[in-house]
């Protein structure tokens, strides 16, 4: 089944301005050492992602090699998202006195773990209820941290994002999710740290730990002197989810059923330019859809899942 559904997260009532912590699902016992297992064997640095670096000694690495800067408001560490066989994704965390891990509630593609599971790095805020996509350690079964350099990983983002993951945040409970899209550290070093907790030093190089620094008042005035010494070009960006204000909110279209995903189809207007994906929430209409290669539909934005929904088959 596409759609992968699991325990709710939390209430969605009033959740844009509940700022108390999300409670998490935590994962059954044999499913946290399942996840485990695969993020012991994702890199020769086993569940490591990152390390402290004092401001005081960062002009070396800086020079070393490229790097890209991540901008962190808030203080949550940085984790595993474990897409397993069969199961609901699993956010892991290996550092000490670390929560359990928690299964999530997402619309992902059962290609993501069929042939070998998928580890990508997220932070997963339950405070501020928002989960932050990162990059890619593992594809479909591939070790890619230790072999592949940051640049080239945000390449199985970009396919993650336009092929693999529908976005819905009334599903995750609402926590809203992004995707990261670092900047060069001369961009990031061009102004002040204004309500940052934390910059991640990612590398360009595969193979090597991001590092973090604390963004106190100190930190702001020394990182001042600590300018690469050769130009650092950020990252293709990576495409975000899909914001409800850039489309019409109702439309016609014809629905294309989307290989090996039931019930998700692609969307075409009349001229035969694609729009975009979209799902069908009811399962009569889904009956009705599944006997059709293809058919005309009416179309509308869903804001609770910040996503296209067809909801009837259209007249035209």
């Amino acid at each position: 089944m596409y759609i992968q559904k699991m325990e709710e997260l939390g209430s969605l009532r009033n959740s844009s301005h509940d700022r108390s912590q999300l409670k998490r699902k935590i994962a059954p016992k044999a499913l946290q050492e399942q996840a485990r297992r695969v993020v012991d064997e994702v890199s020769q640095y086993g569940g490591i992602i990152r390390q402290r670096l004092d401001i005081e000694r960062m002009k070396q690495p800086l020079q070393k090699g490229m790097f890209y800067v991540a901008e962190n408001d808030g203080n949550a560490e940085p984790g595993f998202l474990v897409f397993l066989p069969k199961q609901a994704p699993v956010f892991l965390q290996t550092k000490k006195h670390a929560q359990p891990p928690c299964t999530l509630r997402m619309r992902v593609s059962p290609e993501l773990s069929s042939n070998g599971c998928t580890v990508l790095i997220a932070t997963f805020d339950t405070i501020q209820r928002t989960l932050r996509i990162e990059d890619v350690w593992m594809w479909k079964g591939a070790s890619l941290f230790d072999f592949e350099p940051y640049s080239k990983r945000r390449t199985y983002l970009k396919e993650f994002v336009e092929k693999c993951w529908i976005p819905d945040t009334r599903l995750l409970g609402g926590v809203t999710t992004t995707i990261l899209n670092p900047k060069s550290v001369d961009e990031a070093f061009s102004s002040d740290f204004v309500g940052v907790h934390t910059i991640d030093l990612i590398p360009e190089m595969a193979g090597k730990r991001r590092m973090w620094i604390e963004c106190n008042p100190s930190a702001r005035e020394k990182k001042r002197v600590y300018q690469p010494t050769h130009e650092q070009k950020p990252v293709e960006p990576a495409p975000q989810p899909v914001q409800k204000n850039t489309y019409v909110d109702e439309f016609s279209a014809r629905a294309v059923p989307v290989d090996k995903m039931p019930d998700i189809y692609d969307l075409f207007d009349a001229d035969g330019t694609i729009v975009g994906r979209g799902s069908v929430q009811s399962f009569s209409l889904a009956q009705v859809l599944r006997s059709n290669d293809e058919v005309w539909v009416d179309v509308r934005w869903n804001k609770e899942f910040n996503g296209y929904e067809i909801f009837r088959k259209s007249t035209v």
